[in-house]
């Protein structure tokens, strides 16, 4: 028996196959050249993050609902289960002054303990991500750049995505009022496509964090004024299930042109 190539091993949980494996690693590939084009670091970072990076950086009393522990015997480690691939950027540039903008591509396994079990909505999945480090204007700019090259990315993959400004899903009353802030301020954006009949998700966020992770970890510019962040995410599994979603689950049928948008080789007549 042949199993779903995009089947749940757990609920949240995907399983892929080759053809699956071959169509992400080309969205990767085209998304580097797409989003950073100005990068100077590409990574590939762990399903694992130092506990206290997630601490400094809010994400342990923001997002507590979301976060895995890494556990030994019953007993917390120093390690948490990496919830944003961008996480693993900001110790990076820990203390740094900033002489110009800085941009950094980042590929990790993240994992958040999502309460439902609504496709899409993944609790093992893998995010793409690219930091830009500077000052304001800077990264607004670069932000809502982003947004537009993703936008126009994704009608040529068949996918016509709803542009939204968003929040984050902070946890709490306190979160109530910080996600109120985002969502007036339009630090967030999302892009969201069908991913199953009737269901929509977000696929790709962009983001203006502020100084929020500049002063945590000590980053400034050439001022000396704390640097701005922005960032894009696009969840891989999720742009997955939008491309089986719109054009069905064997590649080799998928349209000329979003094949050779995404650098697929053709192995048959479409």
């Amino acid at each position: 028996m042949t199993p779903d190539p995009a089947a749940a091993s757990a609920p949240g949980v995907l399983v892929t196959g080759a053809a699956e494996e071959e169509a992400l690693a080309a969205v990767v590939v085209a998304l580097r050249r797409l989003c950073a084009g100005g990068a100077e670091l590409h990574l590939r970072a762990p399903p694992v993050l130092d506990a206290s990076v997630a601490d400094r950086a809010g994400y342990s009393t923001s997002f507590p609902h979301l976060l895995g522990a890494v556990s030994r015997g019953g007993a917390a480690t120093d390690l948490v289960l990496t919830p944003a691939a961008c996480y693993h950027v900001y110790p990076l540039f820990e203390g740094r002054v900033l002489a110009a903008p800085a941009e950094v591509s980042v590929l990790a396994d993240c994992h958040r303990q999502e309460a439902t079990t609504e496709p899409g909505r993944l609790r093992s999945f893998r995010m793409f991500e690219t930091v830009r480090l500077g000052g304001a204007e800077d990264c607004l700019a670069w932000r809502d750049d982003r947004l537009d090259r993703l936008g126009h990315w994704m009608e040529t993959l068949g996918l016509p995505a709803e542009r939204r400004p968003a929040n984050d899903p902070f946890w709490g009353r306190p979160g109530r009022l910080l996600a109120s802030a985002q969502r007036a301020d339009r630090l967030k954006w999302e892009l969201s496509a069908d991913v199953a009949d009737g269901v929509r998700q977000a696929v790709v966020s962009v983001n203006h964090h502020k100084e929020h992770f500049g002063a945590a970890f000590g980053i400034q510019t050439a001022d000396g004024e704390p640097a701005h962040t922005a960032c894009l995410g696009v969840g891989l599994e999720r742009l997955l299930l939008a491309l089986h979603h719109a054009h069905g689950p064997t590649q080799e049928r998928w349209p000329t042109h979003v094949r050779d948008a995404l650098g697929l080789t053709r192995s048959c007549t479409n």
